[in-house]
């Protein structure tokens, strides 16, 4: 099959992803959580030929252009609150998967066509370095969104305990993956430029992020700060944005993905 076709069988594959999020989105706002996750899972599964072709056609892991790694963090969200959606309010539910379905929209900006890796990122640590700093972003956004919504209308205060729980278990698991990002990610920048360290914008806040999201590890030994833990968790999505939007297209960043 000719690469143009292929191409077009990816963005496809995207469309039916973003459609399949958006029926899932529907049945949540029409009180059908029960068909939601079938849409879901089937969001997902449509999501995989898209990676799976321009994989192919690149002859490396597809996760090297803005446009892949649009896709990447709408897919993460996606799969994390499938993982989740048991522990998930209907309207958190349907909040995040509307992001997931922004974050894969916005991916139609960036010109359909296929970029080739550059010699500096072909290594394994790159591949491992880049799906598991968006696994973080997203369960960042889960209890970022989680805090927004909780302020916009309060929970039951039965309810409370509980998912003062949650919110530690997914910042938690979130800095978990991101760490083993940082240490694969600072191998590959050793092998690819020589440092584990460099003064570029998106190192630079990344650092920043692992800092920051690491003290918030500690809110609940600090009785003092518990009225601080939903506004800094929203304050966290601010600072992902920069991260991972804000140096890629306003600064001068090596990291143009």
């Amino acid at each position: 099959m000719p690469e143009s076709n292929l191409i077009r069988l990816a963005q496809l594959s995207h469309v039916g992803f973003i459609i399949s999020l958006a029926l899932a989105i529907l049945l949540s706002i029409f009180h059908q959580r029960k068909g939601s996750p079938v849409f879901l899972m089937a969001a997902l599964g449509l999501c995989l030929p898209f990676f799976g072709i321009r994989a192919w056609l690149k002859q490396f892991f597809p996760f090297t252009d803005k446009t892949e790694s649009f896709v990447t963090l709408a897919f993460m969200i996606a799969f994390f609150v499938l993982w989740y959606h048991k522990k998930l309010s209907r309207r958190e539910f349907s909040v995040l998967l509307l992001l997931s379905a922004i974050w894969g929209a916005a991916a139609f900006i960036f010109k359909n066509e296929i970029r080739f890796p550059t010699p500096y990122l072909r290594t394994i640590w790159y591949p491992l370095h880049v799906p598991l700093s968006f696994a973080s972003y997203a369960l960042w956004f889960m209890v970022g969104i989680r805090s927004l919504l909780y302020r916009l209308k309060p929970r039951n205060p039965p309810l409370e305990l509980k998912s003062a729980a949650f919110d530690a278990a997914l910042c938690r698991n979130g800095f978990i993956f991101f760490t083993l990002s940082m240490i694969f990610g600072g191998i590959w920048g050793y092998l690819a430029w020589g440092a584990y360290f460099l003064w570029d914008p998106k190192v630079v806040w990344s650092v920043i992020v692992w800092f920051f999201y690491g003290n918030l590890l500690h809110l609940d030994k600090l009785p003092r700060f518990k009225n601080w833990r939903d506004p800094l968790f929203i304050l966290g999505i601010v600072i992902i944005l920069i991260t991972f939007v804000g140096t890629g297209f306003f600064t001068r960043s090596i990291h143009k993905f």
